[in-house]
């Protein structure tokens, strides 16, 4: 079988190497060696179970705590037990495209500007003027992107979320910092790359969101480094798709002749906005049934694996992000070794959504028993808890990142 694949991110990377490395002719489409991408760039430890080459293959940094700021501000400080693998994007997407390369997929770098059906083929053209014929085609180039638009006219717009933020020269930690604020459908992240930190914001679109949820960003970022970190910035800013509830899954990422991974399908969880999981897992979901010869087999496997974990995400979004929950949430995090242990379970993606509410009701008669405990320590009144997280400078690069990149 020859496939095109169009966009080589994680999703549309991942998918050209498994399926070339399946037999298929694959033909991949993507302008960029590697480029940035306006997330965290965290990993968590069940994407390795998809992908165990990360753990050694990048340069990386390893979040071995988080804090939790609640919107009154109250403080957690939750130790990781798998660290958070953070990377950066354009050495994250420069190293699965090259590695898709290597399996044998044929890279045309260039942008697809027009595709159409022809009989059982695709034909694609490119901005370089270059055509394509394929019997399947993978769409990998974002909700927005042109397959989706040309296979997806039938379906209702993706959900969409804004992602803003900055990334921090210069320095860099060895935690991450999730910060809550009232009546926000969001949160704000800190995330320690290699040489810098990323910042950022999410939270729901519309007129005068981007400039609300900068304000907020600027007045947590002062309070916790203090005013000479905004000197340090890069702006970035990006939508996050995800798939709302009145389209199913099997109409979103499959039809006749040709499969959607990623964001491109809206395979985003929307509750976290996490995606890099999401994508790497779809490449290996369609990659496996398009082998088998089974496409149907890719939506069902993603339904049994993923689908209820999402639906639970939607539903309950409202309650998770509810003050009362965080405050709650926050305060017992801090005082329980239990619920610290259902966070860390949570960072690495260990912990469903669904047995989340059964677990922390078992957790909950030590977590008070720990909650009072605190209060009676005779430490506790005069206990500060202001200290901000602690900055490294980075030190300078080697030309090609690799020996120092190897450090956590």
């Amino acid at each position: 079988m020859k496939i095109a694949v169009v966009g080589g991110g994680p999703a549309g990377s991942r998918s050209a190497e498994l399926l070339a490395r399946l037999g298929a002719e694959v033909v991949l489409y993507e302008c960029r060696r590697g480029w940035e991408k306006p997330c965290g760039g965290g990993v968590p430890e069940r994407s390795i179970d998809f992908c165990p080459f990360l753990a050694t293959s990048l340069p990386q940094r390893q979040a071995i705590s988080a804090r939790i700021y609640s919107p009154r501000g109250r403080e957690a400080r939750v130790p990781l037990t798998e660290p958070l693998r953070i990377f950066s994007r354009t050495e994250l997407n420069g190293h699965l495209l090259m590695r898709a390369e290597g399996a044998g997929a044929r890279l045309r770098a260039s942008r697809v500007t027009s595709l159409r059906r022809d009989g059982t083929r695709w034909k694609l053209t490119d901005d370089a003027g270059g055509q394509e014929e394929a019997e399947f085609l993978v769409g990998a180039d974002g909700a927005s992107g042109v397959v989706r638009s040309r296979v997806g006219r039938h379906l209702p717009p993706l959900a969409q979320s804004i992602g803003i933020g900055y990334f921090v020269e210069g320095l860099t930690s060895d935690e991450i910092v999730v910060k809550f604020f009232d009546s926000l459908d969001g949160y704000l992240w800190i995330f320690p790359r290699w040489d810098h930190l990323a910042v950022g914001i999410c939270g729901p679109t519309g007129p005068g969101r981007s400039e609300a949820l900068f304000s907020e960003l600027h007045g947590f970022l002062v309070d916790l480094y203090g005013p000479t970190i905004l000197r340090r910035l890069r702006r970035y800013g990006a939508q996050i798709p995800s798939l709302p509830a009145s389209v199913s899954v099997r109409e979103a990422c499959l039809g006749d002749g040709w499969g959607l991974v990623g964001d491109a399908a809206g395979l985003v969880d929307p509750l976290t906005r996490e995606g890099i999981h999401y994508a790497l897992a779809s490449a290996e979901f369609l990659s496996e049934a398009l082998a088998a010869g089974h496409p149907e087999q890719y939506p069902s496997r993603w339904e049994a694996v993923f689908g209820g974990e999402l639906e639970w995400a939607r539903e309950h979004k409202a309650l998770f992000f509810s003050r009362r929950f965080v405050e709650a949430f926050t305060l017992l995090a801090d005082s329980s070794p239990a619920i610290q242990g259902i966070v860390s379970d949570l960072v690495a993606g260990r912990q469903s959504y669904r047995s989340l509410r059964r677990r922390l009701s078992l957790r909950a008669a030590g977590s008070a028993f720990s909650l009072v405990a605190r209060f009676l320590s005779p430490r506790s009144k005069g206990e500060s808890r202001s200290h901000p997280p602690r900055l490294d400078a980075v030190p300078a690069l080697s030309p090609c990142g690799t020996t120092q990149g190897a450090r956590s």
